[in-house]
């Protein structure tokens, strides 16, 4: 970003301290969940994922939490021991893995997702209806800001 066209004439201390303050309440309501939950962050990221994309190879997984696959492998390692997921073979390729979430795990992403719900939504309600749509679009649009790509 051209330091000399900052949006709204903010300087670059103010975006960085605006930036900064979005970042530690994330990562804070992040860290909540890893208290409530006994779950690591990347064990609560791969739940949610495989929630929306089961089953999964491998290497999928390490793509999309783009570690390697060794550390892929011990987040599922842990997930199976706690029968939240499941490994088996490709039945199409047997040297392929496939991860699947079992029902302990779905219970468990309920359980994040109600929480996220219930500490955001009544807080949500408290905005004007620009605020809330200001809100949505910024959500709508943190993939595209961040320029996050989805792995190829």
């Amino acid at each position: 970003m051209n330091s000399n066209k900052l949006p709204m004439n903010l300087s670059r201390q103010e975006v960085n301290d605006l930036l900064f303050k979005c970042f530690r309440a994330i990562y804070k309501f992040e860290q909540d969940k890893v208290r409530c939950f006994d779950l690591n962050y990347d064990a609560i990221f791969l739940l949610q994922f495989l929630c929306r994309q089961s089953p999964s190879t491998m290497g999928e997984i390490s793509k999309e939490m783009q570690v390697p696959v060794s550390t892929a492998t011990r987040v599922v390692d842990r997930l199976v021991a706690k029968d939240m997921v499941s490994r088996k073979k490709d039945s199409k390729d047997k040297r392929v893995m496939l991860v699947s979430l079992e029902s302990e795990g779905k219970r468990l992403v309920k359980a994040v997702e109600d929480h996220s719900f219930e500490v955001i939504i009544p807080n949500f309600t408290e905005l004007n209806e620009p605020e809330m749509a200001s809100v949505l679009q910024t959500a709508r649009l943190m993939e595209k800001l961040l320029e996050i790509t989805e792995p190829k």
